[in-house]
């Protein structure tokens, strides 16, 4: 009499099936959170000098973004770049902008008033 596997009293055929190990997605977040940071400095960075910790955030997790896609760690590196450029960007423009503002307002104070 046979040996009788007691997993499988009717003896019926087994099936051996091995999944493949899924290849992990490369972590994006950084990359997104730097373009996010940058849109919004563009956006609502205008209003109380918010436009300055939004963009160096933007810039600062941007770069740390790539480090990662370099390291083969990280993904969107596209995204990662145009977090770092429009933040820059408008860290840039929007100081000059709010500098001359300042110095404009400043004049017509010397002036006399508006």
């Amino acid at each position: 009499m046979e040996q009788q596997n007691p997993y499988n009293p009717y003896q019926q055929p087994q099936i051996q099936t091995t999944t493949a190990a899924q290849p992990q997605k490369p972590n994006q977040t950084l990359s997104i959170v730097s373009l996010v940071l940058g849109i919004l400095s563009a956006t609502i960075g205008c209003c109380c000098w918010l436009h300055v910790p939004l963009s160096i955030a933007a810039i600062i997790t941007g770069i740390i973004g790539m480090q990662k896609v370099k390291a083969g760690t990280g993904g969107g590196n596209g995204m990662a770049l145009a977090g770092v450029i429009v933040g820059g960007i408008v860290l840039v423009v929007y100081t000059l902008l709010a500098f001359a503002g300042l110095a404009f307002n400043f004049a017509q104070l010397q002036e006399g008033g508006f």
